[in-house]
C-alpha cells in the first residue's frame, strides 16, 4: 500500500509508568501554553459502574482527549445516561442479549467529531467495535475501540475487522485502533501473525510491550494500541485497581490540540485592616466635584469616579485562570487517599510476584 507522506520520520517511541507523567509547565514556551499534546487512554474496565469518579481522579495529572473503554458491562441505556465531565460519548457498543462486554469512547467536549455506525460489522463476543472520526488533522483521524472475548471465532474477528478498516480507510485517513483482543503479543503464535498481516497492510504496528493483565499466577499481554508505524508516540502503563487490566495512555507529540479559551477571574483580598483603610479613604475625601455639581450624570460620575479610585488603590486585586480541569468535589484528602490506594495496590502487585 502505498505510504502518505505528510506523517513526519518518527524517532523510536519510550514507554513509561504513569508516575513518569510531566505536568504541564506554565513556564514553557507559548506554543505549549496554546495546545497540549493528542492523548488516547485505554482501558478494560471490566465494569464501568461505580468507578467513574476514581478513574477521573487517577487520570486527574494530564487528562486525556479520548477515553477508549472496553468491558463497560452497561446496557444501552445506563451507558447513554453515563455523565463523565467535560466529556461526551463519542461511540458505543452494547450488548443486547448475553451481559457484560461491550465498548465505548468518551470524546472531549472541545474536540469535534463524528460517530461512525459500524452495528452490522458487531457481533457479540466475536467483535465488538466503536469508531469516531476526528477533526483535528487535515487528515482524516479514525479511533477505532475493539473488544474481543477469548476463545470466540477469530477467523470472524480477522473478517469483521477488516471490512471495518477498509470502510474508514483512504489515501487521507489515519488509523488507531485500541483495545482488548485477546490475543498474547508476548508470544508467536498463529494469530498474532495473522493479525499483524493484516494490520500491516494499512501501516499499522503495535505499540505495547510490557504485560496488561497481572495476575497472581500470570502477567499477558493482551490489550494492546496499533498506530501508523511513522508516527511518533510515548506510550505508558497505568495500573490503577480499577480492574485486573492495566490502562494505556498513547501520546502524539507532534499532535497538537488547541486549548479552549482561558477566562480570567478578578478577584480581591478582604480584610477588616483594609477595610479600615478603604473607609479611611472615603471620609478623607471632599467630595467637592459631587456637591457642587447641578447636573445628576456629572454628580454620579464624579462620586464613582471617586469611590473606585479609593477602591482601587486600597484593595489588591489578583488575576487568575479559570482551569478546566477543576473538580471541586476532589478535596486534598480524596487526593491522598486515591494515591494511598495505588501504593498499596503497587505494593500488593510487587508481593504477589
Amino acid at each position: 500500500m502505498k505510504k502518505d507522506t505528510d506523517i513526519p520520520t518518527i524517532s523510536k517511541s519510550t514507554q513509561t509508568s504513569a508516575k513518569d507523567i510531566i505536568l504541564h509547565n506554565p513556564k514553557s514556551d507559548k506554543k505549549d501554553d496554546l495546545n497540549n499534546r493528542f492523548s488516547i487512554y485505554h482501558q478494560d474496565i471490566t465494569g464501568l459502574k461505580g468507578k467513574i469518579n476514581e478513574l477521573l481522579l487517577s487520570l486527574q495529572a494530564e487528562a486525556p482527549h479520548l477515553i477508549c473503554l472496553t468491558e463497560h458491562h452497561l446496557k444501552e441505556y445506563e451507558l447513554v445516561n453515563t455523565y463523565i465531565p467535560k466529556y461526551k460519548l463519542g461511540a458505543h457498543y452494547c450488548r443486547h442479549n448475553l451481559k457484560q462486554g461491550g465498548v465505548c469512547i468518551f470524546v472531549c467536549d472541545s474536540i469535534k467529531f463524528s460517530n461512525i455506525n459500524l452495528l452490522k460489522h458487531n457481533n457479540e463476543q466475536d467483535i465488538e467495535a466503536a469508531v469516531v472520526q476526528l477533526n483535528i488533522l487535515k487528515r482524516k483521524l479514525f479511533v477505532i475501540c475493539v473488544y474481543r472475548a477469548p476463545l470466540r471465532n477469530f477467523e470472524l474477528f480477522l473478517n469483521n475487522l477488516e471490512i471495518i478498516l477498509n470502510s474508514v480507510h483512504s489515501h487521507n485517513s489515519e488509523l488507531i485502533i485500541c483495545g482488548d483482543i485477546n490475543i498474547i503479543y508476548l508470544e508467536s503464535s498463529n494469530k498474532k501473525d495473522q493479525l499483524d498481516s493484516l494490520l500491516n497492510t494499512y501501516n499499522l504496528t503495535d505499540i505495547v510491550s510490557s504485560p496488561t493483565r497481572i495476575t497472581n499466577n500470570s502477567a499477558t499481554l493482551i490489550e494492546n494500541i496499533f498506530i501508523d508505524n511513522r508516527r511518533s508516540h510515548t506510550i505508558q502503563s497505568c495500573p490503577n485497581g480499577l480492574s485486573d487490566h492495566d490502562g494505556q495512555r498513547l501520546i502524539l507529540p507532534k499532535i497538537l490540540i488547541p486549548l479552549k479559551s482561558i477566562k480570567l477571574t478578578h478577584t480581591i483580598k478582604l480584610n477588616n485592616h483594609s477595610i479600615t483603610d478603604f473607609q479611611n479613604q472615603l471620609s478623607y475625601e471632599q467630595w467637592d466635584n459631587v456637591f457642587g455639581n447641578e447636573s445628576t450624570n456629572e454628580i454620579f460620575n464624579n462620586f464613582l469616579n471617586t469611590y473606585l479610585q479609593c477602591y482601587y488603590s486600597t484593595f489588591d486585586k489578583k488575576i487568575s485562570r479559570n482551569s478546566c480541569d477543576n473538580n471541586q468535589w476532589i478535596t486534598t484528602g480524596i487526593k491522598i487517599s486515591c494515591r494511598r490506594k495505588g501504593e498499596l495496590f503497587d505494593l500488593w502487585r510487587q508481593n504477589n510476584e
